[in-house]
C-alpha cells in the first residue's frame, strides 16, 4: 500500500496489485482528489494559468477505512507513505498502526521515499515476502538499507514562486540571470544543492552530482520527468552512458509536479537491498 505521492496511475496500481490512498489537491481553494476528481492535464493547465496549486496529507479517516477493508481479505498490510520529511502522514500512520486493532497487522515504513521509488521499494518488499521474509523483517531491512538520492531540476521557477517556496523578486531575478536551481532529495527531504546558469548546464551538473562518490553497480537508476519526455529521452541516454547501468523512465504526477512545475526533470538512484 502507498499514497498517491508514489506517482502511480489507477491502471498501473491495479495491474501491480498495489492499493493507493489518493491525496487531496487544492486549486485556488477548491479541493480535488488526485486521479479521482482531477487529471494531471487539468493540474498542468492550472499551473500554466498561475493558479495556486497545493497538496495536502491523505485524509486519516480514509486511510484507516482502507486498512479496515484490506484486513477483511489480507492478514497484514505493508504501507510505504510519503517521506516523513515532507509529510506528517508517516508519523501519524506509524502511531495509529501501533495501536489496536492494527498492531502487528499494519506495518508502516519509517519512510524516506517519494515518487516512483516508493513503488520500487514496494516491489522489493513483495519479492522479499516471496523469499520468506515477514512484514516486520522487510520493514526493518528497508529502513536500515534503503536509500534514495535524486536531483530535481525545475524547467521554470513559476510553481516554486506560486507555492511560496521562493519570493517573486527572487524568481524574477533568477529568470533575468537565467539561473537554474538544482534541488536534491536526500534522507527524504528536498534542499537546494546548487545554482547554475542555463538548463543545459543544470542537466549536466545534475548527472555529475547524482554519480559523485558512489559505485553505480550498487544502485538502481531512474529518470523522471513532469511531461517533458523529449528532453528526458535525451538525458536518459546521457545518464546511462555516465553510470553504465540501465535507467528506468517514469513520470512525475500531481504531488511533485504541483510543487516544481511541468517540465521538471529528476535524476535518481536507489540503493539495492541485499536479501
Amino acid at each position: 500500500m502507498c499514497d498517491s505521492s508514489a506517482d502511480i496511475t489507477k491502471e498501473e496500481a491495479a495491474e501491480l496489485g498495489i492499493h493507493v490512498l489518493r491525496m487531496p489537491i487544492t486549486i485556488n481553494g477548491k479541493e480535488f482528489i488526485e486521479e479521482e476528481t482531477i487529471s494531471d492535464q487539468e493540474i498542468i493547465e492550472a499551473l500554466g494559468q498561475n493558479k495556486s496549486v497545493k497538496t495536502a496529507q491523505p485524509i486519516i479517516g480514509n486511510m484507516t477505512r482502507m486498512w479496515d477493508e484490506l484486513l477483511k481479505t489480507h492478514d497484514e498490510i505493508f504501507y510505504i507513505p510519503l517521506t516523513k520529511a515532507l509529510s506528517g502522514t508517516c508519523g501519524v500512520a506509524m502511531g495509529i498502526a501501533d495501536q489496536e486493532p492494527y498492531r502487528n497487522r499494519v506495518y508502516v515504513l519509517n519512510s524516506d521515499f517519494v515518487c516512483y521509488p516508493v513503488i520500487h521499494m514496494l516491489l522489493t518488499a513483495r519479492d522479499m515476502f516471496e523469499k520468506g521474509y515477514t512484514c516486520a523483517q522487510a520493514k526493518e531491512k528497508i529502513e536500515q538499507e534503503g536509500e534514495l538520492f535524486a536531483i530535481l531540476i525545475p524547467e521554470t521557477l513559476t510553481a516554486l514562486k506560486n507555492g511560496g517556496r521562493i519570493s517573486p523578486a527572487a524568481a524574477a531575478l533568477a529568470g533575468l540571470l537565467k539561473i537554474q536551481p538544482l534541488l536534491k532529495v536526500e534522507h527524504g527531504a528536498i534542499d537546494l544543492v546548487d545554482k547554475v546558469r542555463t538548463l543545459k548546464k543544470a542537466y549536466k551538473e545534475g548527472i555529475e552530482v547524482v554519480l559523485k562518490d558512489i559505485d553505480p553497480e550498487e544502485y538502481d537508476w531512474m529518470i523522471i520527468d513532469a511531461y517533458n519526455r523529449e528532453v528526458s529521452d535525451e538525458l536518459k541516454v546521457m545518464l546511462e552512458a555516465a553510470c553504465g547501468r540501465p535507467v528506468e523512465q517514469r513520470i512525475f504526477k500531481a504531488v511533485i509536479m504541483s510543487h516544481t512545475g511541468p517540465g521538471t526533470i529528476g535524476f535518481g538512484r536507489i540503493r539495492k537491498i541485499r536479501y
